[in-house]
């Protein structure tokens, strides 16, 4: 059946509550209880009872492995002999070694430091939610050396998302063409990503559908009904299989620290979009494996790509993907995934790329379209009714505004993030807005959570059937150094920095305050103004969190 008729049949049988009650005029806005050992708390998703689920990055008091090619830094972080005698370091070599020594380093010799882990609060209780890291007895802690990101949350309290494996330090013994023996440890990790459904405090990884050399899973949103969207790898990318086959003898190194090796100078896997199914448990009743919108013919050898992004209670799924077009020149669109197959969501030729990032119950979808000139792609947010073939793309802020929409809830509110500052410069600030499709109202959140806010919002990642919104501000708070220390001036004034920090919105009855010129400029005097630096480096986490594992 194709799926667009799908979703008609769908909707002809049940009733979808569209609620035309309009959100309320003021949101109360709670800071996510932090974690203490880390410093930035980043919202993800949140299900309809309020829980939150997110990432934090930036951990106090780092670990490190006492090893002898620490006095390869020595120099270059400033490190002391006692530091390199007691494994103890400063502040100053904690933040360089933590840099030096990043997940995405080259050398298999050196300790992996990763950098994100994932979070659930609920109420007034955060807790640390450990996907597939484990404790080392060396460290006394966990390795913290791979990156875990949960994104979503359900009804019944499953949340789902992607982990990296941890980086194990393993013993090999090396010999020479002239038979002398080596011991070198090395460290290796078992695949590159996993789906992760996370139950009552355990994870469970979902397979890849193949799985050679460890293969790869992710998983980016749950619905209700328990479909778990994300990829598998399905089977090798030849040029790579052919370099491992070539280069990984395991000889030199052990087998898996050689593909390793191998993946960070491309991707090795050939990936397909999958829509799971999970018990209460988590665990896997079913899966159906989607292709590209498209048949390759004999000249199109590309690896070309389909991503899911979001599923729905009815299994539907959206996304984006690469379709040539007339010209044979490959185009971003957005997909629709469902009964039918993959299939292209909006035939418009108006615009030179697209994303799906969101689909309801009354599959209405939201995303971004982009539009290519002065040597970039700039950005806006659509909606579309799948049922009705209606696109709108909504001004923002401003006309000329860049926007993205990340979520919509069943009463058709959407949520997402939009530069409202006018400037020539290259690095705007973005602002969270909420939009209502019913409506077609569109706030900038700031201004509906008071005049003295503390908290600047700059991205909106969910929203639930409550209207609340998972989301990330900007706040003002006494700086922490790498070890957790506050720091103080010589009169004894606490430094300031600026961080973000994961907050839950709640609509409240009230109406919207007209601030004054000088509560207007709230950001720029406390302090919250967001720097060009500022807007790139959050800019770069939030490509990290998107693309690297």
């Amino acid at each position: 059946m194709n799926t667009k008729l799908f979703i008609k049949s769908v909707l002809a049988t049940a009733f979808i509550a569209q609620s035309g009650q309009a959100f309320a005029a003021q949101y109360e806005i709670k800071e996510i209880a932090p974690l203490d050992k880390y410093k930035q708390h980043f919202s993800m998703g949140l299900n309809d009872s309020g829980t939150v689920v997110g990432i934090t990055r930036d951990t106090f008091n780092f670990p490190f492995y006492l090893e002898s090619y620490l006095d390869a830094y020595k120099t270059s972080c400033g490190l002391s002999d006692s530091e390199l005698a007691s494994g103890i370091f400063d502040a100053s070599s904690t933040k360089c070694l933590g840099n030096e020594l990043a997940e995405y380093s080259g050398n298999p010799l050196y300790q992996k430091v990763g950098s994100s882990k994932s979070f659930i609060s609920s109420g007034s209780d955060t807790s640390l939610a450990i996907l597939t890291d484990v404790e080392d007895s060396e460290l006394g802690d966990y390795t913290h050396s791979n990156l875990e990101e949960l994104k979503a949350i359900n009804a019944t309290n499953i949340a789902v998302g992607t982990a990296s494996a941890p980086f194990i330090p393993v013993d090999f013994t090396y010999t020479s063409d002239d038979n002398i023996s080596t011991d070198v440890r090395f460290w290796q990790r078992d695949y590159k990503t996993r789906a992760v459904v996370y139950v009552n405090g355990v994870g469970t990884n979902i397979e890849p559908a193949f799985s050679e050399y460890g293969g790869v899973t992710s998983a980016v949103d749950i619905s209700d009904s328990g479909y778990v969207a994300g990829y598998s790898s399905i089977a090798l990318v030849e040029a790579a299989q052919t370099s491992i086959e070539t280069d990984c003898t395991n000889e030199s190194s052990p087998l898996l620290v050689c593909v390793w090796t191998t993946q960070l100078s491309g991707e090795i896997y050939t990936k397909r979009p999958y829509i799971w199914q999970v018990d209460d448990f988590g665990e896997v009743l079913s899966s159906t494996e989607f292709g590209l919108a498209f048949t390759p013919t004999e000249t199109q050898t590309g690896t070309y790509t389909a991503i899911i992004t979001a599923v729905n209670d009815d299994g539907v799924g959206v996304g984006y993907g690469q379709i040539p077009n007339s010209d044979e020149n490959i185009r971003t669109q957005p997909l629709l995934f469902g009964p039918d197959g993959t299939e292209s969501l909006i035939d418009n030729d108006l615009y030179d790329a697209g994303y799906a990032t969101d689909i309801n119950s009354s599959n209405i979808v939201v995303g971004k379209v982009q539009t290519y000139y002065d040597g970039t792609y700039n950005d806006e947010f659509f909606v579309y009714d799948i049922l009705n073939d209606e696109l709108q793309i909504p001004t923002t802020f401003y006309t000329t505004a860049e926007s993205s929409a990340n979520a919509i809830n069943d009463l058709g509110k959407v949520v997402g993030e939009a530069e409202y500052e006018v400037t020539t410069d290259t690095v705007r600030r973005k602002h969270g807005f909420i939009y209502d499709i019913n409506t077609k109202e569109l706030f900038d959140i700031n201004d509906l959570i008071g005049c003295n806010s503390e908290f600047e919002i700059v991205e909106m990642k969910d929203i639930n059937n409550n209207n609340q919104i998972a989301a990330t501000a900007l706040k003002l708070v006494e700086y922490r150094d790498s070890l957790g220390n506050f720091l103080y001036d010589s009169a004894g004034e606490a430094y300031m920095e600026q961080v973000a920090v994961s907050v839950l919105l709640s609509p409240i009855s009230g109406e919207i305050e007209t601030c004054s010129e000088d509560e207007a400029d709230k950001y720029e005097r406390k302090g919250l103004s967001s720097t060009p630096m500022l807007l790139i480096f959050l800019s770069t986490l939030l490509y990290i969190r998107r693309k690297s594992i």
